[in-house]
């Protein structure tokens, strides 16, 4: 009797395990998709409209620079100033850009022309330097410094930052237009003798994707720049959200891919390398750079580069963070910087 009766205490005591493990698995995938949802219904607003950074700073309040107003009257600098003690922490950016400099999709692109101190003319190289995500033109003056006595320099503001007009950040794929228009100024106004791009980031990425179609940009330098966009966003991700690249990115990518149309996946700087064919590239990295770490961007790029037949330096600033490579190294930034210009634009003709 006692081997019967075992029988049907058993049955009892496996069914709520099971109970419980299918119930668990329902709650996960519950959990899992509300997440997926939540990620979904929020993230693609922030990625694609960042806040916009406070600085207004001009080259003339920050270094003293003389410069020139590219799609906006200077006097509202004046007026920004007036507005502004702290122009580190501005309430606006002033009046948008005008009609003068206008993207290929009708946003207004503003900026500023910074001769040379040497006094070389608008006809000697100029350097154009593009911001990262979130950025303006006043945060591209620390670059500034490095070329400004020897190359003209103009910095402007892409899409979502400073004077421009307002429209999705999309990493390239439409910020490409915002430095074309800047290009087509810079060659109608003042016909430099070359044209070298730096970028930061974001604007490295966006710098590449340009530089794929216009043979106008003669040499390219990165600055903390990604390879991929899916790593850009599982290390933001992981490093600045504490939240798990699986399955944040996937939902993430996916909901700009249906709700905005962007497929992010086509902004990988990587695959615009091959592309430069004769043309130089500089990447500098640093080594403390915990969003794009260098095994996963820089060494992929110039990896690509190499295989390529591109002509490629790669520099690393040691201690480096992501974006703070000029002050983690400012001498040596501007020392590869500027002999980089010097070996593939000889004297900066």
């Amino acid at each position: 009797m006692s081997a019967d009766r075992s029988i049907p205490r058993s049955v009892p005591r496996r069914l709520p395990v099971r109970r419980v493990l299918v119930a668990a698995i329902a709650v996960g995938v519950v959990a899992l998709g509300g997440y997926v949802g939540y990620v979904a219904a929020i993230g693609p607003d922030a990625l694609l409209h960042p806040d916009p950074a406070a600085d207004c700073r001009t080259p003339a309040d920050r270094f003293g620079w003389p410069y020139e107003a590219i799609n906006y009257d200077i006097a509202d600098d004046a007026a920004l100033r007036a507005a502004n003690p702290d122009m580190t922490s501005c309430s606006s950016q002033g009046a948008q850009a005008g009609s003068a400099v206008v993207a290929a999709d009708g946003v207004p692109i503003g900026g500023w022309y910074i001769p040379a101190t040497n006094g070389a003319g608008p006809a000697a190289t100029t350097v154009v330097l593009v911001h990262g995500w979130g950025d303006n033109k006043s945060g591209l003056l620390k670059y500034a410094v490095a070329f400004h006595d020897r190359f003209n320099v103009v910095a402007f503001d892409l899409r979502n930052g400073g004077r421009s007009g307002s429209k999705n950040t999309t990493f390239g794929l439409d910020e490409q237009s915002d430095l074309e228009a800047i290009l087509d100024w810079l060659v109608r106004e003042k016909a430099p003798g070359h044209i070298a791009v730096m970028g930061n980031s974001m604007g490295g990425g966006t710098t590449l994707i340009a530089a794929a179609g216009d043979p106008r940009i003669e040499a390219v330098i990165l600055d903390s720049t990604h390879a991929r966009m899916a790593e850009l966003l599982d290390r933001r991700m992981d490093v600045d959200q504490g939240l798990p690249p699986v399955p944040t990115t996937w939902a993430l990518t996916t909901s700009v891919r249906l709700l905005a149309g962007y497929d992010l996946d086509e902004a990988d700087p990587v695959d615009f390398v091959a592309a430069l064919g004769d043309r130089p590239l500089l990447v500098i990295h640093g080594t403390a750079d915990r969003n794009d770490v260098p095994a996963k961007s820089a060494d992929v790029i110039v990896a690509r580069a190499r295989a390529s037949g591109v002509d490629v330096e790669l520099h690393m600033c040691v201690g480096g963070a992501h974006g703070r490579l000029v002050e983690a190294c400012p001498d040596e930034w501007a020392t590869w910087a500027v002999g980089f210009l010097d070996r593939v634009l000889p004297a900066g003709d």
